[in-house]
């Protein structure tokens, strides 16, 4: 199947321009459809880890399948996390290798099979501070799907996530933080205690006190842990893994004297 360029090109930009969650889940199907592709799921966050469970998006799935998925499935799903190892799109069962299955994730595939999932086409998406979500779609072609196909499908996962995180991050409003208070954010991020803070930054521990008390009320949190994730999801401070690669690029890329 060949994708039509010019129809994708407006699809993509309808996806770009949606308002609102709705909009958004209507325009990437048909985007989708283009491909040839009639139903699709998204699950977010996405990580290795799923004790704090998925938020499920179906798009075309029987219901009974998306009941079992929200109550005890999504934990054995090894597509979203498989995901992790392409670059690409991934084309199941294909790409997927049963070896590497536990037989709780080899159950889920035969599961999912009996609810049109025998084979599909998957993708990680990636947004702004650190968010991934995870693409998944149907396909009943007869043969595997093109290259064009993959990555067709690899561009809407990317740009309806971008577009999902903005318009719910222009739900979100807290009031800014002062750049001192950005200082004692990151340091607490970073691990410091508030008296090593207090010696880094030169200021009296009643200072940092301060400083987090007033982090806290403007993050909507009570405790540090929580103010770090809230900081890290909404991109007030880089990551220590970031800031080590930017280090050893500086590094790098320093001219050689």
């Amino acid at each position: 199947m060949q994708v039509n360029n010019d129809a994708m090109t407006r699809a993509l930009g309808a996806i770009r321009d949606a308002t609102d969650v709705a909009g958004l889940r209507t325009e990437v199907m048909h985007a989708l459809g283009l491909c040839g592709i009639d139903a699709a799921f998204f699950v977010a966050p996405l990580a290795r880890d799923m004790r704090a469970g998925r938020l499920l998006t179906n798009m075309g799935f029987p219901r009974v399948w998306e009941r079992h998925y929200r109550a005890r499935l999504h934990f054995v799903d090894p597509l979203p996390t498989l995901s992790f190892d392409f670059s690409n799109a991934f084309f199941w069962p294909e790409d997927v290798h049963s070896g590497k299955l536990s037989k709780q994730e080899r159950r889920y595939m035969e599961i999912a099979s009996q609810y049109g999932l025998a084979c599909g086409i998957g993708v990680a998406c990636y947004g702004p501070h650190g968010r991934a979500g995870f693409l998944g779609t149907a396909w009943t072609g007869d043969i595997r799907p093109s290259d064009n196909i993959l990555l067709t499908v690899h561009q809407i996962g990317q740009t309806s996530f971008q577009r999902y995180c903005q318009i719910m991050r222009e739900h979100i409003d807290i009031t800014p933080l002062s750049n001192r208070e950005l200082e004692v954010l990151g340091w607490m991020c970073s691990g410091k205690s508030n008296p090593a803070m207090a010696e880094i930054i030169g200021v009296s521990r009643s200072s940092i006190d301060a400083y987090i008390r007033r982090i806290f009320a403007k993050l909507g949190t009570t405790d540090r842990t929580a103010a770090c994730v809230r900081a890290y999801s909404l991109g007030l401070i880089a990551s220590q893994e970031v800031v080590t690669l930017v280090e050893k690029a500086r590094v790098r890329d320093e001219p050689r004297r």
